[in-house]
């Protein structure tokens, strides 16, 4: 009976760092399945320990505490292994992906030399301040509508209005329940952009790509303007359509057109420390008067 209870106890252990290990190199997305996750990783980490260190005691316990020398210890080393690492990971990403590190980016934005702009005034303004650097700010919504409005708050806090891309196939969340969402951070004075992953829907066939591109702009601007596009990273590049689009017929332009002096981005995901040790909001640093700026977060990494 004991070795069943042993046996329970290690699979329950095994499973949850297999989940652990296999959300943290897929960048963290099962924190946006279903519930937010990410304040259950430390817990289940600890879990799977506290498992493993009762069985090395069951095994103790079941050999009359004169068990073969190794299987306690290596049993009771792999979990602490196993432990430590995550913590170690898990520490280094939440350093990186707090809200409170990106309310004092912001607070940075709202410094005299910076003016915060939406994509649409860089083609609506015939010649840039040249002394301002001109920031534009985005986000592409691929993940989480919760934690979009997470970052959302802060930035109407500071009074600082982005772009936001919404997609229409997202694997977490329905567009229909973004609708509300939308519209509402349009009347709220941000702008919405789509997303676009048309390609990907195509399997790569451009033709009907084309179609499936118009067909879902339209759609979404039955409920807010649209002015700008930006593609969806895939195993299909969707950028590639761009140059096939009609751009003047459909009144629309991509941020990949636009021209800018430096580009920082959280990489969805990726560390946002680079080797010699400094954030990449440090880049902002790099900014001469004149200069464009162009920012992307994703918010589905911040908490």
């Amino acid at each position: 009976m004991l070795w069943i209870i042993v046996a329970i106890l290690l699979g329950l252990s095994l499973l949850t760092w297999i989940f652990l290990i296999y959300s943290l190199f897929q960048e963290y997305r099962y924190a946006t399945l279903f519930i937010d996750m990410l304040p259950f990783y430390q817990p289940l980490n600890f879990f799977a320990l506290l498992s493993v260190v009762v069985s090395s005691y069951l095994i103790l316990y079941i050999y009359e505490w004169s068990p073969p020398q190794w299987i306690a210890p290596l049993v009771l080393s792999i979990g602490l292994i196993l432990n430590l690492s995550l913590i170690y990971f898990f520490r280094k990403w939440s350093n990186c992906y707090k809200l409170s590190v990106y309310a004092d980016f912001l607070d940075e934005l709202k410094k005299e030399q910076y003016s915060v702009k939406r994509f649409s005034e860089f083609n609506q303004t015939p010649q840039l301040d040249k002394n301002k650097i001109h920031v534009f700010l985005r986000h592409d919504v691929d993940l989480s509508l919760n934690r979009l409005l997470n970052i959302i708050k802060i930035e109407k806090e500071k009074n600082i209005s982005s772009t936001l891309f919404f997609r229409l196939h997202s694997e977490k969340y329905i567009f229909e329940k973004s609708i509300p969402i939308i519209q509402y951070l349009h009347s709220e004075g941000f702008e919405i952009g789509f997303h676009y992953e048309v390609l990907s829907q195509t399997e790569g066939n451009t033709e009907e790509a084309l179609v499936l591109f118009t067909k879902e702009l339209n759609k979404l601007r039955e409920y807010t303007p649209i002015k700008v596009v930006s593609p969806h990273g895939d195993k299909y590049s969707n950028q590639k359509i761009w140059s096939l689009v009609d751009k003047a017929k459909l009144d629309v332009w991509s941020t990949y057109d636009m021209k800018r002096d430096i580009y920082i981005t959280d990489a969805g995901g990726k560390n946002m420390f680079k080797q010699h040790g400094s954030h990449i909001f440090d880049k902002l640093k790099e900014a001469k008067l004149g200069d464009v700026v162009q920012i992307l977060i994703h918010a589905d990494w911040w908490y």
